[in-house]
């Protein structure tokens, strides 16, 4: 199973693009560029565009932390947005969150769901203190882990962005498989900006206002341009 865009965007939006892709340290002073990304970064790594960044972000899940999750006992049982949550928790925490011994991998070796989804709110310190982002961070994953498959984002999208998202998705699908063509990159590139527009409307919209974010599902919608946009 690869994560799939409503985790890209969680991860994306809690991880952020610091600094416009200079290298930074994180809060427990680890060197860090993009989204997140740690490998082999210093302080004169070359700056990085939001594009490669996500392309850094996508092999980092796919080789170092999409397997952790795949190799849990139980990731047959779970879900489309159970693995998304998980994968997210992973690469903030690392594999060692969700060890045999931790609470959440207890709970998800005896496949106890709701618990295991509330020992997720526990990851909420770094360098011994609580930190703020990460209480919303967690609380995001939690919500994620158990919003049931069902439910996806696009459902809370307009008809327009799902036909956008969906036909992007294809095309990416198909670029993956080797099967690209200069008339489906150039398609890309439409939906590309078309969604990069929306994604920006939807900001303005909610930032305008108090409580704008809970308008006409504007965070859900958000994120899921937000994933095939940067």
């Amino acid at each position: 199973m690869r994560t799939g865009a409503a985790g890209i965007a969680l991860i994306k939006e809690f991880e952020g693009f610091p600094f416009g892709g200079r290298p930074y340290r994180d809060p427990v002073g680890v060197w860090t560029i993009g989204y997140g990304h740690t490998e082999g970064v210093g302080p004169n790594s070359r700056r990085l565009t939001e594009r490669k960044a996500s392309e850094l972000l996508e092999r980092d899940l796919g080789q170092r932390y999409e397997p952790h999750v795949e190799r849990l006992p139980m990731a047959g049982s779970l879900n489309q947005n159970q693995f998304d949550a998980l994968v997210s928790f992973v690469y903030n925490l690392g594999p060692g969150a969700i060890a045999p011994g931790t609470g959440i991998g207890k709970a998800l070796r005896a496949r106890q769901w709701h618990r295991a989804a509330d020992e997720m709110l526990r990851w909420n310190m770094a360098g011994g203190r609580e930190l703020a982002g990460l209480t919303r961070r967690r609380r995001a994953e939690r919500e994620l882990f158990l919003t049931p498959a069902s439910k996806r984002p696009f459902a809370l999208m307009t008809r327009r962005e799902r036909r956008w998202c969906r036909e992007y998705d294809e095309l990416v699908a198909l670029k993956r498989a080797g099967n690209d063509t200069p008339a489906a990159r150039e398609r890309r590139g439409v939906l590309h900006r078309v969604m990069e527009r929306r994604r920006k409307a939807i900001w303005r919209a909610a930032e305008a206002v108090a409580g704008g974010w809970k308008v006409a599902h504007r965070r859900v919608r958000y994120r899921a341009l937000r994933a095939r946009t940067t």
